[in-house]
C-alpha cells in the first residue's frame, strides 16, 4: 500500500482547499447533509495526502473506526475502497450501499484479527477512556504491513477543548460552567437526534453517554504508538505544509490538529 515507509507525505493543499474547506466548516451545523459534506470533503484533503505516501484504496478492506455520520466513510469507498463504517450510533444513520455500517465499540473492534488492510481513524482517540485499547485494537484487525491513519486536536490547542474551547484552558469545573451555551450551539436538533449527548454533563468525561473528552496529548500519543508496537511513517499537522507538531511542549499549543500515520510491522 505505501511505497516506501521512509518517504514522507507531502502537503498539497492549495489556497482555493482552504477556502472551500472554510466555507464547509462554517455550514456544517446546518444539517446532517451540511455535517456529512464536510466529511467528505476533508476525506478527499486527507486521501490526497496519503497518495503521496503510496497508499492506493481501490479495492482495499478499510475500517472507518467512529465514522459518525459516514461522510469519510462514502468519500472512501466513492475512491474504491471497501468501507467498513464502525461506530456506536450507526444503526442510525443512512448510509450507501457502498458502505458496511457495524454498531459497535472502537475499544473492543467485533472484527476478525487481520482482516483489515486499513484503518481510518479520525478525531476518535480523544474520546475514548482507554486509547492504549483502541489502538491495541487496531493493530490487531490490521493485516501485517497494514496502514493506520490516526488524527486529533491536542488537548492543549486553541481547539483540544472541543465545544468547552477556549475555556478547557481554565480547568475542567470552569469549563463546564462557562460553555453551556456554546454545547447548545454545537449540538443542533439534528446532531442530538443521532448522538447520546449529555443535557448536564459535570465533566468532560461524562458529555455523551457513551464516550467523552479526554485529554490527549501529542506526547502521550507518540508513547501509545510505540508501545502498540506501530512503525511511525509519518507525524505532522493537518492540511499544513509547515507542522510544529514535534516541537517540545510549545507543539501541543499550535498543532491544531495532529496526524499519524502508522505501519503494522
Amino acid at each position: 500500500m505505501i511505497a516506501s515507509p521512509q518517504v514522507r507525505p507531502a502537503s498539497t493543499i492549495t489556497l482555493a482547499d482552504y477556502r472551500t474547506l472554510w466555507r464547509l466548516s462554517q455550514e456544517r451545523l446546518r444539517s446532517e447533509q451540511d455535517y456529512r459534506a464536510f466529511q467528505a470533503f476533508q476525506a478527499a484533503l486527507l486521501i490526497r495526502y496519503l497518495e503521496t505516501g503510496g497508499v492506493t484504496l481501490p479495492g482495499q478492506w478499510v475500517l472507518d473506526l467512529g465514522s459518525g455520520i459516514g461522510g469519510y466513510s462514502e468519500e472512501l469507498a466513492r475512491r474504491g475502497a471497501h468501507v467498513v463504517s464502525l461506530d456506536l450510533m450507526s444503526a442510525a444513520v443512512r448510509l450507501s450501499a457502498k458502505c458496511l455500517p457495524v454498531a459497535g465499540n472502537a475499544q473492543r473492534i467485533p472484527l476478525a484479527d487481520a482482516s483489515i488492510d486499513f484503518v481510518f481513524c479520525a478525531s476518535l482517540i480523544e474520546h475514548v477512556s482507554d486509547p492504549a485499547a483502541l489502538l491495541a485494537e487496531i493493530w490487531r484487525v490490521l493485516r501485517p504491513g497494514g496502514y493506520a491513519y490516526v488524527s486529533f486536536p491536542p488537548f492543549y490547542s486553541p481547539l483540544g477543548g472541543h465545544e468547552y474551547a477556549p475555556f478547557h484552558y481554565l480547568g475542567e469545573a470552569w469549563a463546564m460552567r462557562l460553555s453551556a451555551a456554546r454545547r447548545q450551539r454545537s449540538h443542533p436538533a439534528w446532531a442530538r437526534q443521532l448522538y447520546n449527548v449529555a443535557e448536564t454533563p459535570t465533566s468532560f468525561a461524562n458529555s455523551y453517554d457513551d464516550w467523552g473528552l479526554y485529554r490527549m496529548t501529542i506526547a502521550k500519543a507518540r508513547r501509545l504508538v510505540r508501545t502498540a508496537g506501530f512503525v511511525q511513517v509519518d507525524l505532522s499537522t493537518r492540511y499544513l505544509p509547515f507542522s510544529p507538531v514535534r516541537w517540545p511542549v510549545i507543539g501541543e499549543v499550535l498543532t491544531w490538529h495532529a496526524q499519524f500515520l502508522l505501519r503494522k510491522p
